[in-house]
């Protein structure tokens, strides 16, 4: 039977509705990606890779091997993932910047004698093997951006730091690097980064009353921001191994009075750092004065945990112990908008040597970006 002539009116008028709203829909989606963007990394800290103890190591330690190699996989195949409501839904990008690492890449470089000498070379190896540097080399398929800490040599001086010297040179997107080579800086988008080894201190050599040297991280910091970031507001991530709220004998006193000074003109929206461990990965505050959580002003510093600093339990060899984990999941929401720009970061851990873990606490605060 013939359809009626305004039956097929109304198909036509239908079709064509659904052609617009598809067209509608693909235009709104490509306004919102245009004045969204997002901007995802990782950070951990603490791998420290541990060598079996012997004069010729041909393995890590069962436990160090076990969780590193669980976590290496873990962390190069986040991409894509789910992220559960509680902490914001969503997906975890395909793709993301880079990993920076705060620190204590292997755990036998503080150690002199012995078959120490052999397992650092075995660590360090081991270490390069798995992070790699570009994406390419190892097996994390993103850029990383370590930085020393005490078990790579406390005082800055070892062929680690030289290593890292030498990577320096071949790291993706770095703008800026000191004078020794050592600390360095690059961009992210709008995001201005610097990584600055032990701590930010001023001097090369560690001064009487002190544990490490500083290696001049603060000259170079001064000297960068002033020539990266100077007075455009643009936001600036820091890193270094220590947590800036412990001891004056690990971060003097005057160095952190001296960095507070320094930074405190910059929009700083962040400090990462290592040497603590502290399952699970955790933020306080710091208002130049104080730390705390509560502090309504001021940087937060975060901790993302031990990427996988786990060995044999020497007082009962059939255990392990350093067992517990954690990374940082991290965004910079850059949205049109003064007041709608985000910085949003998610913990995600383990308690068995990464055999399992989930998603853990979400932070989330405005910043600026101009």
């Amino acid at each position: 039977m013939e359809k009626p002539v305004e039956y097929l009116k109304n198909k036509r008028l239908v079709k064509h509705a659904f052609k617009a709203v598809a067209v509608l829909l693909s235009f709104t989606a490509s306004i919102v990606s245009a004045i969204e963007k997002r901007y995802a990394f990782l950070v951990c800290g603490d791998p420290q890779y541990h060598a079996e103890k012997t004069a010729n190591p041909k393995s890590l330690d069962p436990y160090s091997e076990e969780g590193m190699d669980r976590f290496i996989r873990l962390a190069g195949t986040f991409g894509g993932g789910e992220i559960p409501k509680s902490l914001g839904g969503g997906k975890v990008p395909n793709e993301f910047l880079g990993m920076i690492v705060t620190g204590d890449l292997i755990d036998s470089a503080d150690k002199n004698g012995g078959n120490y000498p052999a397992m650092q070379k075995f660590e360090w190896r081991r270490f390069k093997m798995d992070f790699g540097l570009t994406g390419k080399e190892g097996r994390l398929p993103y850029p990383v951006y370590e930085l020393h800490g005490n078990h790579d040599g406390p005082q800055g001086d070892t062929f680690i730091i030289e290593d890292i010297i030498a990577r320096n040179k071949n790291r993706p997107n770095v703008g800026m690097v000191s004078a020794n080579g050592l600390h360095y800086s690059w961009d992210w988008g709008p995001m201005h980064l610097v990584n600055l080894g032990m701590f930010a201190g001023s001097g090369d050599k560690r001064r009487e009353g002190h544990h490490y040297a500083p290696r001049s991280s603060l000259e170079f910091l001064k000297k960068d921001l002033t020539a990266r970031v100077g007075s455009s507001g643009r936001p600036v991530i820091l890193s270094f191994h220590l947590h800036p709220f412990g001891p004056h004998y690990d971060w003097p006193e005057e160095d952190l009075r001296s960095f507070w000074k320094l930074i405190e003109r910059y929009n700083v929206i962040a400090f990462f750092h290592g040497h603590t461990h502290g399952s699970p990965p955790s933020r306080t505050r710091w208002d130049g004065k104080s730390f705390s959580r509560d502090l309504e002003k001021g940087v937060w510093v975060f901790n993302p945990d031990d990427a996988g600093a786990a060995k044999t339990d020497p007082r009962d060899p059939s255990k392990g112990v350093g067992l517990y984990h954690g990374f940082l999941y991290v965004e910079l929401v850059d949205r049109a908008g003064d007041d709608a720009d985000e910085f949003v970061v998610r913990s995600y851990a383990s308690k068995d040597n990464w055999e399992t873990h989930k998603w853990g606490t979400r932070w989330s605060y405005k910043v600026s970006i101009p």
